[in-house]
């Protein structure tokens, strides 16, 4: 990226924010989290795959905005329960922040503890569902 400001799109904004909405209430059992590309024209919807799920968002967001489907391996509500049971460590951990991935991936845990010792914590209450980083690194 060059620094040049990107103008927002009201259109993806808008259907960004519609498909977060659906996805956080009738659609969490499969949402991860959406992305939207201004500069494309589209938005780009993470979620566990699901023909039912996949059909009403396609509908629900039809217009002129491309709408990208794209798997994900854990859904929003599956990682927010397992932020729930990281920031739990904290009492014991010198935690100091965790980040909920749009893609459905994996919590970015930052700390300010050996990674390998915080990852063996994170690998046993929430196991693959999230990774362990330095404080005095920035996650991307």
């Amino acid at each position: 990226m060059d620094g040049t400001p990107v103008e927002l799109d009201p259109a993806v904004t808008a259907l960004a924010e519609l498909a977060r909405e659906y996805g956080h209430h009738a659609g969490r059992h499969y949402f991860a989290g959406v992305v939207a590309d201004h500069l494309g024209h589209a938005i780009t919807i993470y979620r566990v795959p699901d023909a039912d799920f996949d059909g009403e968002v396609v509908t629900l967001l039809d217009g002129d905005v491309e709408v990208r489907l794209v798997d994900a391996p854990h859904t929003r509500d599956e990682l927010v329960v397992a932020r729930e049971r990281v920031w739990a460590l904290a009492e014991e951990l010198p935690i100091t922040s965790i980040s909920l991935p749009p893609d459905g991936t994996r919590l970015t845990v930052v700390c300010d503890a050996p990674v390998d010792d915080v990852q063996v914590e994170l690998d046993r209450v929430a196991p693959g569902m999230a990774t362990a980083t330095s404080g005095r690194v920035v996650p991307l």
